[in-house]
Formats: structure tokens, C-alpha cells, sequence
């Protein structure tokens, strides 16, 4: 029995580390199997991956409508708000799809971006890496993990070793991936409702091969190891200040299932951590059940956050796109990039805050400018974490009991971002004096 067990933690265990985390040389590039798996799929079959998102999305927004008269779709029940954004995500949706509709949705790079990038993206990740995941947290690897950083954990961050795991994931994968992983521990009773809304708001990052999207996208590839490093210090060091002031700091501690506290560290760490790993794994169910069961998770999970996705995002898009609203944002920013000595501060500042729309847009909008904007903006975009044409809708979506509110994100960007500024300008400056940038 021991043997079985070893193998039903081990086989998943460097299944996953394969899956996520060892890099591979692809056209050119480094990037994980599950990238290329991914992105194999969307490229090879284009047209199919974008009628299976439409279907799965608007399967999504009919078991939202029929959720209030059967408990069987308990988990598709949601606030009226958020009951008519699904609505409103099946309408955009339609309108991506069939290609017709209102000109501001159906002309220009709202539609491509959404239909042809984004909710395909989001549709094909989650299934398949839920697939992976759901026998990873079911055979001891979150045990493993979780008994091995909880010394670090929990005194830094303010929660369980085992959301280690969930980092991992969303640096190497992806945040939707990452959240899946949330979401099922929290379910489970792994986290109380402030420790999965710090592990969503403060570690659920683009990943790491986005953050080399980005650099490539602004031209400076070549000094991706000093952006890596700057990302990691932000994300990290930021993680650290924000668990400990509001909105954070007054998540109640409870708990929406049974709770499964981790069990205090003594002794030899590695030792107790092979040992629970081993008593989840003899007790857990078969590797086929539980990589089918994690699929159709992922499919569920896509299906309930797909329409949120579609209405937020083209909203956030639009208002980046066609209004001035970020202008007028941004203006508060300008002294304070003029006052660091920044150049270009007007454009700096436009950067800084339409990053809320959607993570991209500031490495577009300073493409051309100097290469210690850039360089800034590489850094900040992709550590400031909060957008609202995908991650924010997701959270918002996945973790109704806690609940995470509109304002909260709102307040979390603002509060990220003014503490990441003076970082990442110190972070620049000393790079500047050093000749690199």
C-alpha cells in the first residue's frame, strides 16, 4: 500500500512540475508544456476554439438564469448585479461572434481582442490546467509544499504554506489557473475567507512568460533578467504592506466549509512534510477520477466567469479607448512623476493608471518612448495586478461568499500602485547610476 501511495504522490507531483514549471525551447523562445498545449490548441484550431468559447460562455449565462429554481446549479446563483453583467457578457458576446451588432463593439480592437484573444485564452486554460491541478491538491503535493513554506509563509504573508502552491502556479501558468486553485482549497476549507482574498488580490500575477510578452512588446528583451527581478521585488515586498492595511486587514477570518488548518511545524520539516503528503495520497481518490473531475471543474468554472469576462472587460476597454476618463485619472500622477525627475511624465502617468483596464495597454502606449520609461513601465504594469478586462471580473466572480467587492479592487489597485512607484523609481535610479538603463 505504501508503494501505491508513493506513486500516486510522485506521478502527479513531476507530472506537474513538467506541465508547469520546466521550460522547453519552442519556436525560438522558452516556454512550459502548458503553454504550449495552450497556445498549440488556439493556433491549430482557431475557429473551433472560438465556437466552443462562445457555446461554453452562453451555457454559462442559461445556467445563471435557471440557477434561482434547482439547487442543482447552486454554484451558478449570484446577486442581481452580477446576474445582469452575465446577461450583458451573452449579448457582447453574440455580437463578437456573429460579427455584427453596435460599430463601438464590433469595429476596432474591442471584438479582436476579446473574442479572437482574451475569452478563448481564459476558456482553454482553465479546463486543462484544472485538469492537472485537481490531482496535484488531491495527492499530497499541496501538503508537500505547504508543510515546506509554511515557516515563511505565514509569518510574511499572513497565510498557509500551501497557498505557495497557488503562487507557483499563477507565475508559471496562469492567474486563472492560479485562482481555480484558490477557489478549490477555499471550498474545501484550506483558507478562510481573508487568506484566499490575500492570495487572489496580492499573488494572482500575470505570468512569468507574460512579463516576457511585455518586455519584448517595448523592445527590451535583452534586459528581461533585471525586470524579472524588479517584478518579483514588487510583488513580494508590496504583498507584504498590503496584508496588513484595509481593505485587506478586515477580511473576517472565517471560514465557508469545515476548516483544515495546517498543522504546526516541528522537527524535521522535510520528513513531515513526505509524510502527509503520503497520508493524502493513500487516501485520495484515482488519478483518472480526479484528472476528469478537475476538468469538469474547469469547465463549470469557465462557464460561470466567461460572461463577467465579456461584459467587464469590453466596458473597461471602451472606457480606455473612447473617453477620456483615464486622462483625467491620470493627472494626479503627473507631479509626482515630474517631482521624481521622470521624463515623459504626462504619458507616464496615462500609463500608470489605464493598466486597470487591461495589463497591456501601458507597454502599447509607451512603446516608443526612452528606455528607462519603458523599462519603468515593464516593471509596474505587470506588478500592479488589479485589470478589469479579465483578473478583477474573475475574483469578483469566484469569491462572491467572501464577498470581494468592486470598491475593494478599486482601492487595492490604488493602494498597490502608490506604494510601487517610489519602488520601482529607486529601483530604476540605481540602475542609472550603474550605467545599465
Amino acid at each position: 500500500m505504501k508503494g501505491k501511495a508513493w506513486f500516486k504522490f510522485l506521478f502527479p507531483f513531476f507530472l506537474g512540475v513538467f506541465f508547469f514549471f520546466v521550460p522547453i525551447p519552442a519556436g525560438g523562445r522558452f516556454t512550459v508544456p502548458f503553454d504550449l498545449v495552450v497556445t498549440g490548441l488556439r493556433k491549430e484550431f482557431p475557429s473551433h476554439v472560438k465556437t466552443y468559447t462562445f457555446f461554453i460562455l452562453q451555457l454559462g449565462v442559461l445556467l445563471s438564469l435557471a440557477a434561482p429554481f434547482t439547487h442543482r446549479l447552486s454554484k451558478f446563483r449570484t446577486s442581481l448585479i452580477f446576474l445582469l453583467l452575465r446577461i450583458t457578457g451573452g449579448i457582447f458576446a453574440l455580437f463578437f461572434f456573429l460579427d455584427r451588432g453596435p460599430s463601438l463593439l464590433t469595429s476596432g480592437d474591442t471584438r479582436k481582442f476579446m473574442m479572437e484573444i482574451l475569452l478563448p485564452s481564459v476558456a482553454v486554460i482553465i479546463p486543462i490546467g484544472a485538469s492537472v491541478i485537481n490531482m496535484l491538491t488531491s495527492t499530497g503535493t499541496l501538503d508537500f509544499v505547504g508543510t515546506l513554506a509554511r515557516p515563511l509563509m505565514r509569518p510574511l504573508y499572513r497565510i498557509p504554506g500551501r497557498a505557495a502552491l497557488d503562487i507557483l502556479t499563477s507565475w508559471v501558468g496562469s492567474y486563472s489557473v492560479g485562482l481555480y486553485l484558490t477557489r478549490n482549497v477555499f471550498e474545501k476549507g484550506g483558507y478562510s475567507k481573508r487568506e484566499a482574498f490575500i492570495i487572489a488580490t496580492c499573488f494572482s500575477t500575470v505570468s512569468i512568460g507574460f512579463v516576457g510578452v511585455v518586455a519584448s512588446t517595448l523592445n527590451i528583451l535583452n534586459l528581461f533578467p533585471l525586470i524579472f527581478v524588479g517584478y518579483f521585488i514588487g510583488v513580494f515586498a508590496i504583498a507584504a504592506i498590503i496584508v496588513r492595511i484595509p481593505p485587506t486587514s478586515r477580511i473576517p477570518e472565517e471560514y465557508i466549509a469545515l476548516p483544515k488548518p495546517e498543522a504546526e511545524a516541528r522537527g524535521n520539516l522535510l520528513r513531515q512534510a513526505v509524510d502527509q503528503a503520503l497520508l493524502t495520497a493513500k487516501e485520495s481518490p484515482s488519478l483518472a477520477k480526479l484528472f476528469i473531475k478537475g476538468f469538469w471543474d474547469g469547465l463549470l468554472l469557465a462557464a460561470l466567469i466567461l460572461s463577467t469576462i465579456a461584459s467587464v472587460g469590453s466596458i473597461a476597454l471602451l472606457l480606455a479607448n473612447h473617453t477620456s476618463l483615464f486622462q483625467y485619472l491620470a493627472l494626479p500622477f503627473v507631479p509626482v512623476y515630474k517631482l521624481l525627475g521622470m521624463p515623459h511624465a504626462s504619458e507616464l502617468a496615462m500609463a500608470t493608471v489605464i493598466e486597470v483596464a487591461e495589463m497591456y495597454l501601458p507597454a502599447i502606449l509607451v512603446k516608443n518612448s526612452p528606455l528607462v520609461v519603458k523599462f519603468f513601465v515593464a516593471i509596474l504594469s505587470t506588478s500592479q495586478l488589479i485589470f478589469f478586462s479579465s483578473v478583477g471580473p474573475m475574483i469578483m466572480d469566484m469569491f462572491r461568499e467572501i464577498p470581494v467587492k468592486f470598491t475593494h479592487l478599486l482601492i487595492l489597485f490604488l493602494e498597490r500602485t502608490l506604494l510601487l512607484i517610489p519602488l520601482i523609481w529607486a529601483y530604476t535610479t540605481v540602475l542609472q547610476k550603474l550605467g545599465v538603463l
